[in-house]
């Protein structure tokens, strides 16, 4: 089984139905099945002895294309394996090679097929030895090194669906909203989660959390799936209510105190459902968050049949829903505990601590400090090296509207303990993004880097 099959089912029992709005285009099951199937064709007749039992990177233009592309390639006997937008050509090509993998597919265009444009840069390269049935790959975030693929079969993600689609009330007749690339894995998993069922996906091209609100209202979207980030975004949008939402789902980071008393006025009538999960393995925890003063590392109790066990401060998960080639249980390298209800009270990736002058310093529980002062909005926390203690801190901040720089650093010199206190602070008009709408690390190393080499002895900088 796979998910062109999957979407087959669905064409044939239900044509007429509304399978996926992008703006203001739109396509019933029979439709998109119908662009597809064109895409099928086009691969067959050109590209079939390339792509049979090949792993295969795809790029596309738009969120509809990456859709396509993905069904199509599964429907030649390829495993697709969406790529993150943005990258350098010298990136892809380490991707291409560092996974041996078969090629780069490109599908540029609009829905229409007869506008559909392929090319196909073939890799000569042998292919991985799969030993169990993947059907699909997915690639790591790459904020330390070349993306790597991780392989999945159908059932590791569609034999979880019957036990997340019900706590995230995703149904047959869902109108589900995300947005951004299908190479988010986040986003990926949540699209599967509809087509599973049946129901109908609505998305933008765009940026414009205005737009997105029009598009929730017009087609009465009921299950909202967006990580902190762009919550965060749309929250400061729209001034107006969406009282037809019933769940929101979301993860990739925590939901603050004042993160979720926006979502209760944006959102009044909705579940508000953060989950902990990784790319290695599927969902592991979940809370219901209706109180602003919970604790924002407590990721809830595990999903039902999911195993999690702390040993020397590392998570480590039991669960048959992973990528292939793990070894159960496995741990991604994130620390925390279970409290005394068997909850997952998160502490951040091992690497997000901070050893300075012998006092260590969870850059997690720092960020949430500084998004607790009155008057800052967001903050990202880094570790940098230090001549004298090794390591030290530096913050980046974006400040509410009108909240002056000075006063900030006086409150945040007055509500931080003293080694607490980041020696560079990063005063910036908003964060920088990627293309999945997570904080993009690796600019902000960047804009740090620039900021030591010019003056290492200068501990403030303003960044706009």
């Amino acid at each position: 089984m796979n998910y062109y099959e999957l979407l087959q089912k669905w064409v044939t029992s239900q044509p007429e139905k509304l399978f996926l709005i992008v703006d203001e285009s739109k396509w019933s099951y029979q439709r998109f099945g119908a662009v597809v199937k064109h895409l099928v064709g086009q691969m067959s007749e050109h590209l079939v002895k390339q792509l049979t039992g090949a792993d295969v990177l795809l790029l596309a233009d738009t969120f509809a294309g990456q859709l396509a592309g993905f069904l199509a390639l599964q429907a030649v006997q390829a495993r697709p394996i969406l790529l993150h937008h943005g990258l350098s050509e010298r990136e892809v090509q380490d991707i291409l090679q560092d996974n041996h993998l078969q090629g780069l597919l490109k599908i540029s265009g609009s829905m229409d097929p007869s506008e559909f444009t392929l090319s196909f840069e073939p890799m000569a390269q042998d292919a991985f030895q799969h030993e169990a049935l993947d059907i699909l790959g997915v690639l790591s975030s790459g904020s330390t090194g070349t993306p790597k693929v991780m392989y999945r079969t159908y059932e590791s993600w569609a034999g979880f669906f019957p036990v997340q689609n019900p706590i995230f009330h995703v149904s047959q007749e869902t109108r589900l909203f995300l947005q951004g690339s299908l190479s988010f894995t986040g986003n990926l998993n949540s699209l599967l989660a509809v087509l599973y069922e049946g129901g109908s996906l609505i998305t933008s091209e765009t940026m414009h959390c205005r737009r997105w609100g029009k598009l929730m209202q017009k087609w009465a979207v009921d299950v909202i799936y967006l990580i902190p980030t762009k919550l965060q975004l749309l929250s400061a949008a729209l001034k107006e209510s969406l009282p037809q939402v019933q769940s929101l789902f979301t993860g990739s980071q925590l939901l603050t105190a004042r993160n979720i008393r926006d979502l209760q006025r944006l959102l009044p009538q909705a579940e508000l459902i953060l989950y902990y999960g990784a790319s290695e393995l599927n969902y592991i925890t979940y809370a219901i968050c209706n109180e602003a003063g919970r604790d924002s590392r407590n990721l809830g109790r595990p999903f039902p049949g999911i195993g999690v066990t702390v040993h020397d401060g590392l998570i480590y998960v039991d669960t048959p829903y992973h990528v292939s080639g793990v070894k159960i249980p496995f741990s991604v390298k994130d620390t925390g505990y279970l409290n005394e209800k068997g909850e997952l009270i998160f502490e951040g990736r091992r690497d997000a601590w901070v050893n300075k002058g012998g006092v260590k310093i969870s850059t997690l529980r720092l960020e949430n400090n500084l998004q607790a002062i009155a008057g800052i909005r967001e903050a990202v926390v880094l570790p940098c090296a230090d001549k004298l203690r090794g390591s030290t801190l530096a913050a980046f901040i974006v400040p509410d509207e009108g909240a002056e720089e000075s006063a900030l650093r006086r409150e945040i010199r007055r509500s931080l303990k003293p080694v607490e206190i980041p020696s560079v602070l990063c005063f910036l008009t908003k964060m920088p993004l990627n293309d999945r709408g997570k904080v993009n690390r690796r600019t902000l190393r960047e804009k740090l880097e620039n900021y030591l080499t010019i003056s290492e002895n200068n501990s403030k900088i303003s960044v706009s």
